[in-house]
C-alpha cells in the first residue's frame, strides 16, 4: 500500500491518499501492539475481565481474523473509494478516534493496575501509533470533511463499515473464543506488561 500510494501520489485524490495511509497505518498500529513492546492482548484481555489473559478472548487467532480482515476492508475501500468517498474520510475519522479512546482508557487502567509496581504513564501497547498517527489522519479526515458536502446517510455509511469492523472481526471473534478458551493460540509472554509481574 505505501508503494501504491507513492506510485499514485500525483493522480489520486486526497481522499483516497488518506485512507491508503489508514491502510499503512494498521500494521504498524498492529505492530506496536503484538510485536514490539507488545502486550496488547495482555490488557485487552484484562479490559475483558479473562480469568486467563494469556488466553482469550483475544488469542493469536482471533488477531489473525481482526489484523488481517480490517486491513483487507481498508485495501477495497481504497480501491473504490470514488464510490464511497465521504464514508471512506468518516471511516477514517472514527477508526483513529476509536483506537486511541480505547487504548487511552486501556492505558489509564493498567496505570491504577501498576503504579504501586512503577508504572509512571498511561502508556500500554498501541498508545503511541493512536496517538501519534492515528489522531493526526482523522484530524486530517475532519478537515475534508469541513471543506466538502455530505448527507448524513454518506456519514452513518463510514460508521457502519468502522461498526462492521468491530462487531464482525473484533467481537464476533471474541464471543467464540470466550466460549472456547482453548489454550491452542494461547500468547507466550505479556510484552511490555512481563516486568510489571514480577
Amino acid at each position: 500500500m505505501g508503494c501504491m500510494l507513492i506510485w499514485n501520489w500525483s493522480s489520486w485524490e486526497q481522499s483516497q491518499k488518506l485512507i491508503c495511509i489508514l491502510a499503512i497505518l494498521v500494521p504498524m498500529h498492529i505492530f506496536e501492539e503484538n510485536s514490539f513492546p507488545a502486550g496488547f492482548y495482555y490488557m485487552n484481555n484484562l479490559g475483558f475481565h479473562s480469568n486467563e489473559p494469556m488466553v482469550y478472548p483475544q488469542n493469536e487467532c482471533t488477531n489473525m481474523v481482526t489484523n488481517l480482515g480490517a486491513e483487507i476492508i481498508l485495501i477495497l475501500v481504497t480501491f473504490s473509494v470514488q464510490k464511497i468517498e465521504v464514508s471512506a474520510i468518516a471511516l477514517v475519522v472514527f477508526f483513529g478516534l476509536g483506537e486511541t479512546l480505547n487504548h487511552t482508557r486501556s492505558g489509564i487502567l493498567m496505570y491504577i493496575r501498576y503504579h504501586e509496581k512503577g508504572k509512571k504513564t498511561i502508556y500500554g501497547p498501541g498508545l503511541v501509533t493512536s496517538w501519534c498517527m492515528m489522531i493526526p489522519l482523522s484530524v486530517a479526515g475532519i478537515k475534508w470533511l469541513t471543506v466538502h458536502s455530505f448527507t448524513v446517510i454518506q456519514i452513518l455509511g463510514g460508521i457502519g463499515i468502522f461498526m462492521g469492523i468491530a462487531v464482525f472481526l473484533i467481537l464476533l471473534p471474541f464471543a467464540i473464543s470466550i466460549r472456547i478458551k482453548s489454550k491452542q493460540f494461547a500468547f507466550d509472554d505479556k510484552g511490555y506488561f512481563e516486568k510489571y509481574e514480577k
